[in-house]
């Protein structure tokens, strides 16, 4: 019988699989290492592009907020002008109103009576005085009553003063004035341009 010694040749099949299975290994980590590569180029283009986005996005909510606070500023200054117009309105109608009222004023004062003070709080009159007699502060008092720009006359105080042979009588009335311009209504113009 013969003997064939199969060593070599088994050493030979080894050393030719490590080779393969070396570079079968090394093609596995390149294709690992390819595709790790673009994964990462991939993400990294993904990423600028979402950061692009983002500044975009960035500078179209400042824009945005720009022209809010623009929005909010001419709405403020819109409100200032109403108002202004509103004070100009009142000042309007109030210039009037204190032109009747001390007119009427005048007509409600009765002979014999002197008037000392007059003060206004809001719409309340404050009137204090001298009269001859205590008939007069009552003619003064229906005056008040029967003006149209005047209501609830209220005597508060009234003292009986003697003065040689006779007597004054000194008083303090409150009366409400009454806004007559104010109920009625302000026409409208028209602007034509």
């Amino acid at each position: 019988m013969m003997r064939i010694n199969l060593l070599p040749w088994r050493e030979q099949r080894r050393k030719e699989q490590d080779r393969l299975l070396l570079r079968q290994g090394a093609l596995v980590w390149l294709g690992v290492a390819l595709v790790i590569f673009y994964l990462h180029m991939h993400l990294t283009g993904e990423l600028h592009r979402q950061q692009r986005r983002n500044a975009f996005l960035q500078q179209a909510i400042a824009q945005m907020n720009a022209k809010v606070a623009q929005i909010t500023k001419i709405r403020k200054q819109g409100a200032e002008l109403m108002a202004r117009m509103n004070v100009i309105k009142t000042l309007q109608s109030d210039r009037m109103q204190t032109v009747h009222t001390f007119n009427a004023l005048v007509r409600a004062v009765p002979s014999g009576v002197y008037l000392k003070t007059l003060n206004q709080q809001a719409a309340v009159f404050t009137v204090s005085g001298v009269a001859q007699s205590n008939e007069r502060v009552s003619q003064l008092m229906r005056n008040f009553a029967a003006s149209p720009w005047f209501e609830n006359p209220v005597l508060t105080v009234i003292h009986v003063v003697p003065v040689g042979n006779g007597h004054l009588s000194l008083f303090t009335l409150t009366v409400q004035g009454a806004d007559k311009l104010a109920k009625k209504p302000i026409a409208k113009r028209v602007v034509r341009r």
